[in-house]
């Protein structure tokens, strides 16, 4: 399948370990030169990983620390036995926020930020209701691009990854008033459709890459693909999505 989508960088998620993406690389046809996995918080070793043609630069951003709407810093259980002894801890993103910065030859300079959001299932003992941690995942994620854009003006900036929401949702707002554009749903309403990226639920695009309008502007047209197959629902239960910039 990662043949299939062919992309010239590829954000890969609940990667175990390097050595796991390592091994899965090798076994393609054309291996990616950069192949990195950069452990984040997950205690299940869920972790985002960059495939890419190209070099790559990559930060975690899974020290900084959540907040609810009003400000007050987060905490959370790590454990059902951490809940019995009431013993939260601070929040930071529930797997991580990547920052993947790259230099294609003879191209403007591109940085992606990769994420994997919170899931909306949440154990009973849990301090705070999943959509709580997510949509402050989501202000973190705003408040990091936002400080990056300012100091770096210039570069095309790109959002990607299983957001676990869909883009119109109230969680997600921060992000559609920041502005990125949606690039995949704007293509898909001029077609009518309305197609899920987690096939086991339809009408359920929670996967979304979301380009600032320096990015926006390289867009190749009608680019954007989600490629729902067989092959895709034997490798995941997300289809991957991709699009094209820079024609």
């Amino acid at each position: 399948m990662i043949t299939q989508v062919a992309a010239d960088v590829m954000l890969v998620q609940e990667v175990g370990s390097q050595r796991s993406l390592e091994v899965l690389n090798d076994l393609l046809q054309q291996p990616y030169p950069h192949c990195e996995v950069v452990p984040g918080n997950s205690h299940r070793s869920i972790h985002l990983g960059v495939l890419s043609r190209y070099p790559v630069t990559l930060k975690s951003h899974r020290h900084v620390r959540l907040s609810d709407d009003t400000g007050t810093p987060l905490h959370f259980y790590p454990s059902a036995d951490h809940a019995a002894a009431d013993d939260a801890q601070p929040t930071g993103f529930f797997r991580d926020l990547l920052q993947i910065e790259l230099q294609p030859k003879m191209l403007p300079q591109v940085t992606l930020f990769g994420v994997h959001l919170k899931s909306k299932t949440n154990p009973p003992w849990q301090l705070h209701g999943a959509n709580v941690y997510r949509a402050a995942e989501v202000r973190a994620l705003r408040q990091v691009v936002e400080q990056y854009r300012a100091q770096q003006p210039a570069v095309g900036v790109g959002v990607l990854g299983d957001m676990n929401d869909l883009f119109h949702s109230d969680v997600l707002a921060p992000l559609r008033e920041f502005p990125l554009q949606d690039v995949i749903g704007a293509q898909l309403r001029q077609v009518g459709r309305n197609p899920s990226t987690y096939w086991p639920k339809r009408r359920m695009r929670i996967d979304h890459i979301l380009l600032d309008d320096n990015l926006a502007t390289q867009l190749v047209p009608d680019s954007a693909v989600i490629h729902a197959n067989n092959m895709a629902r034997t490798a995941s239960d997300h289809y991957p999505v991709s699009v094209g910039i820079f024609p």
